[in-house]
């Protein structure tokens, strides 16, 4: 790690365990500023910043925690106007990941959530009446042939991702949590409202987290996370239910490295190895949701056991991704894939004249051409997803 690197990683984790200190004074302000607001922590570390001397830089980044602050007060009240509609409609639902979760960070507006996904049982346009209600718009309300959520938005930056299900159809573990509702808790304060039990919880997240590191990478803060899950529920990975579904699944292994590093970010007396400190190195670098450079790399690892052409096939899917999914949030009515076509040329063309477009493809072309086998997928080989070295990393828990 660099001195910069360490400074961060100390003041993340000092934070995470309640004893927040001091920013050197060596450090460059303005990078740690704008690299902490990139990962969302500002509200997070600001017992370190606002020690810091007057200057234009602190009190930006006073600004980011009461913006913070704020937006977690607007989301709360929001929630409640929601959960009602959906009550009187007659819907069933129960809270998901990051609504959940930022209870358990000591304040919730220290845990960024910028849109709320909540599971549903019940009509699909009962929903959209509901919603429709209270002020949102569809966004996206998609055949559930297509997805497995919907999104509606509300001005000026309220977002909603109601799920039909957990997983998109296709997925390996789509039906791993079936029955979720009836292994949560009835809220007596509202009919309809559901509480997931901790043990969903806990594997759908990681669920979540394995797509999201798969594609493009994940942030420090779903680390955090699952390092405050923990703090609250600590024999939670023990749990029987949970040991089989993830040996049933083959994440023990995944499991493991996940809480390895949600353990350094919040336990300054655990010390991170050459390996560990390349992969945070890399969550410092990403902002929520990785990279487009990671997620093209590791698309074309994933592909070399599918194609002689890893790279080429992973540019020309880019160019020319599945009609499906690019019709299915225009359209739903039969004979719809006659224009399926159409997309592919409408890309191509945005491709050619898009300043935007050109550039992702752009970028794109870069990043396959830069990356070889050994840096493409460097963190799925961390996390178990490929095979690698030091599979057994943090598994002393369950030899």
């Amino acid at each position: 790690m660099t001195e910069f690197e360490m400074v961060l990683f100390e003041l993340i984790r000092a934070a995470a365990s309640g004893s927040p200190r001091e920013i050197p004074a060596t450090v460059d302000q303005v990078a740690l500023y704008r690299t902490v607001r990139r990962l969302h922590l500002a509200s997070l570390l600001w017992d370190s910043a606002s020690r810091l001397p007057a200057s234009p830089v602190r009190d930006a980044w006073e600004k980011e925690r009461d913006a913070a602050a704020l937006k977690d007060l607007m989301q709360t009240e929001e929630k409640e106007t929601v959960d009602r509609a959906l009550s009187e409609a007659g819907i069933r639902f129960l809270y998901l990941k990051g609504s959940v979760l930022k209870s358990l960070w000591g304040d919730p507006s220290f845990r960024y959530m910028g849109d709320a996904d909540f599971l549903y049982e019940g009509d699909d346009h009962a929903l959209k009446r509901a919603l429709e209600g209270v002020g949102y718009a569809a966004v996206e309300f998609v055949s559930r042939d297509y997805s497995h959520h919907h999104i509606f938005k509300k001005e000026p930056w309220f977002i909603l991702e109601p799920h039909y299900a957990l997983f998109n159809s296709d997925d390996p573990f789509a039906d791993t949590l079936a029955g979720i509702f009836d292994r949560a808790t009835p809220d007596p304060a509202l009919p309809g409202r559901y509480l997931i039990s901790v043990e969903d919880l806990y594997l759908h997240c990681l669920f979540h987290l394995r797509k999201h590191i798969a594609g493009g990478g994940i942030g420090v803060r779903s680390f955090l996370d699952f390092a405050f899950l923990l703090r609250a529920y600590p024999d939670l990975p023990e749990r029987e239910r949970v040991v089989d579904v993830l040996s049933r699944c083959g994440l023990s292994g995944f499991e493991e490295r996940v809480l390895r590093i949600a353990r350094l970010l919040s336990d300054p007396s655990l010390s991170p190895d050459e390996e560990d400190e390349a992969e945070l190195c890399a969550l410092f670098k990403t902002g929520l949701f990785g990279s487009l450079g990671n997620k093209f790399a590791n698309q074309a690892q994933t592909e070399r056991g599918r194609s002689r052409f890893p790279r080429l096939r992973v540019f020309l899917r880019h160019v020319f991704p599945p009609l499906v999914s690019l019709a299915k949030k225009k359209f739903r009515a039969p004979l719809s894939w006659l224009l399926y076509p159409f997309f592919w040329f409408r890309r191509f063309f945005l491709i050619l004249f898009s300043p935007v477009r050109r550039k992702r493809t752009g970028n794109a072309v870069r990043v396959l051409k830069s990356k070889d086998s050994e840096d493409g997928g460097r963190e799925l080989r961390y996390f178990g997803l490929i095979q690698g070295s030091g599979d057994a990393k943090g598994g002393e828990r369950r030899e």
